[in-house]
Parts: C-alpha cells; structure tokens; sequence
C-alpha cells in the first residue's frame, strides 16, 4: 500500500524547511526518514538520523531532500 499525502510518502528522506526550524529548534540541523503518514491528521512520523525512536512533526514542517 502506498501511503503517500501531499507529496510526502513512506520512506522518502527529509530535512527540516525554514517553518520547521522556526517552530522546532532543536532539530533544526537534522535530517530523517519518514515512517508514517497519517491520512487523519497533519502529524507525520519521522525517524531522524541517530534516533532510537520515532518523533511526529506536523507534515508542513518538513521537506525531501535530493
């Protein structure tokens, strides 16, 4: 099953746009892994590079990189 919303799909590699590094500071050098797209609401479930567990971050916060 492809869980793709709004551009963002499983698996695609993402870093933080210039909203995100507004909202959430503290992640704003790193760069992750999408897991999970909720079709229900805007949180999008990341794994970023060096992290043991999953974080959520609302979907306009984020963007693939190359």
């Amino acid at each position: 099953m492809d869980m793709q919303t709004g551009g963002i799909a499983v698996g695609i590699r993402f870093k933080l746009n210039k909203l995100g590094r507004i909202r959430c500071p503290k992640l704003a050098g790193k760069v992750g892994v999408v897991v999970d797209v909720s079709a229900r609401s805007t949180g999008v479930t990341v794994l970023f590079e060096g992290a043991q567990r999953p974080t959520v971050v609302h979907r306009d916060y984020i963007s693939p990189t190359n």
